[in-house]
């Protein structure tokens, strides 16, 4: 099998995708484009602000893998197309940061889940960030492997060497734009604000993570010299992490790939245009 077909092949399926009217995933309606479906897993392009599964961190949040099986319930169309059996909820493999989007990954039974969840939990699965920072090391490689904690009062990760478990991310600077530049990084195993936790250790500042790395939304104010518009009314460019799970390559080798939210790919390509003359 040569790295083409190592890819998941998506061509086939560009317009496939499943609906979720609001309320069930937040106040809009919402379509998530649909990008694997093989041996029992079935990958969606996950948006900000959504989780996985149920996570006690979140209790408010919407919930991808509720919100398709409430659909599954009702026997809709566009699920049974899938191969997903209304006796048989889906189970997410993974937890995700809400405000990160990207690769969301479920199995079709429970069966398959205990599987996945094994290979992943076996550090066989490979998990690709792409992230949009302030700061950073000078090398443009760099790796963070401190131990990762659940604070056991307050909904939120740390460093603990005593309570900790074990991870690694490694972060690679893939372009530099002025003075953010534009992150990959590599996990293969996540825990809860893995993520912005590890880049804030080193330093690496994403921009919109407000809670460990300390970075506001970016406004087009911020970037544009003499921007005219009104600063009261003016809204963000992105209103989440600057970051989205881009990759997920499985223990079979297949490479599932999302693309950026839109809104955070305006927010790249203004940067280069303001940011990199």
């Amino acid at each position: 099998m040569n790295a083409q077909d190592n890819e998941a092949n998506t061509s086939s399926k560009a317009t496939t995708a499943i609906g979720f009217p609001a309320p069930l995933l937040g106040e809009q309606n919402l379509r998530l484009r649909v990008l694997y479906n093989e041996g029992g897993l079935l990958a969606l392009e996950k948006s900000p602000h959504i989780l996985n599964g149920p996570h006690p961190w979140y209790m408010n949040r919407p919930v991808l893998s509720d919100a398709i099986n409430e659909q599954l319930a009702a026997e809709k169309p566009e699920l049974l197309r899938l191969g997903l059996k209304a006796s048989e909820p889906v189970q997410p493999i993974f937890h995700m940061d809400p405000g990160i989007a990207g690769v969301a990954i479920f199995a079709h039974n429970a069966e398959i889940a205990n599987t996945a969840r094994n290979n992943f939990g076996s550090n066989l699965w490979t998990l690709r960030f792409r992230l949009v920072a302030f700061g950073g090391p000078v090398d443009d490689e760099a790796s963070c492997d401190l131990p990762v904690a659940r604070h056991n009062q307050m909904p939120m990760a740390l460093i603990s060497h005593r309570s900790g478990k074990k991870t690694c991310t490694s972060f690679k600077r893939i372009e530099k734009l002025g003075r953010y530049n534009l992150w990959e990084a590599t996990t293969n195993y996540y825990r809860a604000d893995q993520l912005p936790l590890h880049a804030s250790e080193l330093g690496i500042r994403i921009l919109g993570e407000t809670h460990y790395c300390r970075e506001s939304p970016m406004f087009l104010s911020r970037l544009k010299k003499h921007w005219e518009g009104d600063r009261e009314t003016e809204q963000p460019i992105y209103e989440a992490p600057s970051a989205w799970l881009s990759e997920v390559t499985l223990d079979n080798g297949v490479t599932i790939k999302a693309e950026a939210p839109a809104r955070l790919n305006t927010l790249i390509k203004q940067i280069r245009k303001f940011c990199t003359r």
